[in-house]
C-alpha cells in the first residue's frame, strides 16, 4: 500500500505482488490560506484523518484481507513538510508552493551566507530561498500565533511524517531530505549553521536514510483502525519526481526523466555534483538502496497540467461557456484534434509546417526565465496579409498548446545537458499528461531518439511499487530492476519518425526566436 501525497490530490493504492494495481483512490484535502495569500498550507485538523479515511476506502475497493498489505510507503511533491510538536503532532503541513515565507527570504540568505561563505543556493542545489521551508519555519517563528503558540521541534518532510504516524521511525529519506533548504546535497547532511540561525534542538531533523529501508512496523494504533498485520513493515520513501525516475528505470547518469504532470521538471541523473554558475538550474539527489546513489541537475518547465486543463475546456466540443472542471470525454476530445493535427503536419511541405504554423507562450518555459518581465500567455500566427492565401484551424492552435510544452521541455534538455556535462542521454517521458502519446512520439521525433514511456502514467506509484521490491528483497540490484519492468511490461518505447523530426527541429528553431527562452 502506497500514499502518494501531490500538489492538489492525496492519493492511496494497493497493488498484488506482481505490482498490478488493484485499487486507487484519491482525496482533495483541505488548504488553508493566507490572507495576503502567499501562504498555502493543508488543514492540520483534518489530513490525518482524511488520510486514514482513503486508506480504509482503498483497501475496501481493493476487496482484500487488510492482514495481507506487507509493506507501506509514501511519496510527496517536493519540497513539502511538517513542523510538529515534540509528539511529532503537525503544527504545520506545507505544500510546495507555499511562500509564507517571501519576506524573510533575504533576511535567512544572508544568515546563512555569513556563517558558511556560501549562498543557500550554493549548499542547498535550490533557489528561490523563499520558496524553501528555512523560510516558512522563521515566518512560523514570528507568528506563533498559526500554531497555537506552541513550540516547534521537529522538521519532517511529508512523506516521512506519514510514515511516522503509521508507526515508523523518525526518519527522513536522503532524496527527501535533499529538497528541503536544510541540507547540504554535496556532503549529504543537515547544516550545523541551521541549529545556531534558528537556536534549534539536536533533535529537531530526523536521521536521513535510503529510500527502500525498513524503517519500523505499523502501531497498535493503526492495526486497530486499518486492521493490518503487526507484521506489516513500514518503507522509507522518495520524492514523487524520483519515484517517476526508479519507475522508468532512470537511475544511471546519462538517463533524462522529464515528468509531465501539474508541473514537469526536467531531471537529468548525474554521478557528480555539477551546479549552474548563473542559478540556471537545481542540484538535488536521487539515493535508492542497492540502486543508485547519484546527483540530479533539474531544470523545470513550470506549471502543464494547468495548460492542458484550460485547452480541453476551451477546444472540447462538449464546453458550453460553462466554467467547470473538464471532463475525462474533454480530454479525449482534445486527443483526438490533437492527433488530426499531427497528420496534417505529417501531409503539409517542410516550408509550410514551420512558416505557417502557429506558436505559442502560454506560461511552460525554462527554470531560468521565471524570474522575466514576459509573462504567458500569446500566440503567434503567420501574418494573412501576405499574397498567399491559407486559413488556420483550431488543431493548429491545439498543437501549439502540445508544441509549447514539448518545445520548453527541449530547452531545459538543453540547460540540463549543459549543465552536467552530458554528451549523450536517454530520455523518459512520464506522468499523467505523457497519457497523450502523440506528444511522447513526438518528442522522440524532435530529439531524433527513442521516448521510454509507462503504459500506466502512474509513474509515481509504479516507483513506490518498486521501492517495496527493494524493502522485500526482490531487487537487490539494477539488474533484478531491470528483470522487474521487463517482466511487468509496463515500459515501452517509441522511436523517432524521420519524416517528422527536421520538420520540428525546424519549429522548434522559430519557437525560441519568437519566444526568445
Amino acid at each position: 500500500m502506497v500514499f502518494d501525497a501531490g500538489s492538489k490530490l492525496l492519493k492511496c493504492a494497493i497493488a498484488d505482488e506482481n505490482n498490478s494495481i488493484i485499487a486507487l483512490e484519491g482525496i482533495i484535502p483541505e488548504v488553508v490560506q493566507s490572507e495576503d495569500g502567499f501562504g498555502r498550507s493543508w488543514k492540520i485538523t483534518d489530513y490525518w484523518r482524511n488520510l486514514l479515511q482513503l486508506a480504509e476506502k482503498t483497501i475496501k475497493k481493493a476487496s482484500i484481507d487488510p492482514l495481507k498489505v506487507k509493506y507501506v510507503t509514501s511519496s510527496t511533491i517536493r519540497p513539502s513538510c511538517v513542523f510538529s510538536d515534540e509528539d511529532f503532532n503537525p503544527l504545520y503541513i506545507g505544500s510546495s508552493f507555499d511562500i509564507l515565507g517571501i519576506h524573510y527570504g533575504d533576511e535567512i540568505e544572508e544568515q546563512f551566507s555569513e556563517l558558511t561563505g556560501e549562498s543557500m543556493y550554493q549548499s542547498t542545489g535550490h533557489f528561490p530561498s523563499f520558496l524553501m521551508p528555512p523560510t516558512r519555519f522563521e515566518w512560523l517563528r514570528n507568528n506563533p500565533g498559526f500554531v497555537d503558540n506552541k513550540i516547534i521541534a521537529h522538521y519532517i518532510p511529508l512523506d516521512s511524517w506519514i510514515l511516522m504516524k503509521l508507526g515508523g521511525e523518525f526518519h527522513a529519506n536522503y532524496t527527501s531530505a535533499m529538497e528541503s533548504g536544510f541540507f547540504d546535497v554535496r556532503n549529504k547532511l543537515w547544516h550545523d549553521e541551521w541549529y545556531s540561525i534558528f537556536d534549534i534542538d539536536d533533535s529537531f531533523f530526523p536521521f536521513p536514510v535510503l529510500s527502500g529501508e525498513i524503517v519500523g512496523n505499523v502501531s497498535n494504533k493503526i492495526i486497530d483502525k486499518l486492521k493490518l498485520s503487526s507484521n506489516t513493515e513500514i518503507v522509507a520513501g522518495i520524492t514523487d519526481t524520483q519515484a517517476a525516475l526508479l519507475a522508468s528505470n532512470s537511475i544511471n547518469p546519462g538517463d533524462i526523466g522529464v515528468v509531465l504532470g501539474s508541473t514537469t521538471p526536467v531531471q537529468a541523473v548525474v554521478d557528480k555534483f555539477y551546479q549552474s554558475t548563473k542559478e540556471r538550474a537545481w542540484t538535488t539527489g536521487f539515493s535508492v538502496k542497492n540502486l543508485c546513489d547519484n546527483y540530479v541537475v533539474e531544470s523545470h518547465v513550470g506549471i502543464t497540467g494547468q495548460v492542458i486543463k484550460w485547452a480541453a475546456h476551451l477546444f472540447s466540443s462538449k464546453n458550453k461557456n460553462e466554467i467547470s472542471e473538464p471532463t475525462a470525454r474533454q480530454y479525449e476530445d482534445l486527443g483526438k484534434l490533437y492527433y488530426e493535427f499531427d497528420v496534417f503536419e505529417q501531409e503539409e511541405p517542410l516550408e509550410n509546417v514551420y512558416s505557417q504554423g502557429v506558436y505559442a507562450n502560454l506560461g511552460p518555459s525554462t527554470l531560468e526565465s521565471a524570474g522575466s518581465e514576459r509573462s504567458g500567455g500569446e500566440f503567434y500566427f503567420p501574418s494573412p496579409g501576405g499574397v498567399n492565401e491559407f486559413y488556420i484551424t483550431q488543431k493548429q492552435l491545439i498543437g501549439a498548446v502540445f508544441d509549447n510544452i514539448m518545445f520548453a521541455v527541449a530547452r531545459n534538455i538543453e540547460i540540463a545537458t549543459e549543465i552536467a556535462q552530458l554528451d549523450k542521454f536517454s530520455l523518459a517521458v512520464l506522468g499523467g499528461l505523457s497519457r497523450y502519446n502523440l506528444l511522447c512520439q513526438r518528442t522522440a521525433d524532435l530529439h531524433n531518439t527513442p521516448v521510454k514511456y509507462l503504459i500506466n502514467p502512474e509513474a509515481t506509484v509504479q516507483g513506490m511499487l518498486l521501492i517495496c521490491d527493494v524493502a522485500s528483497g526482490t531487487i537487490k540490484n539494477p539488474s533484478d530492476l531491470e528483470k522487474r519492468l521487463d517482466e511487468k511490461g509496463e515500459l515501452n518505447q517509441l522511436n523517432p519518425r524521420s519524416s517528422m523530426t527536421l520538420k520540428l527541429q525546424e519549429k522548434y528553431k522559430k519557437w525560441i526566436s519568437i519566444t526568445r527562452i
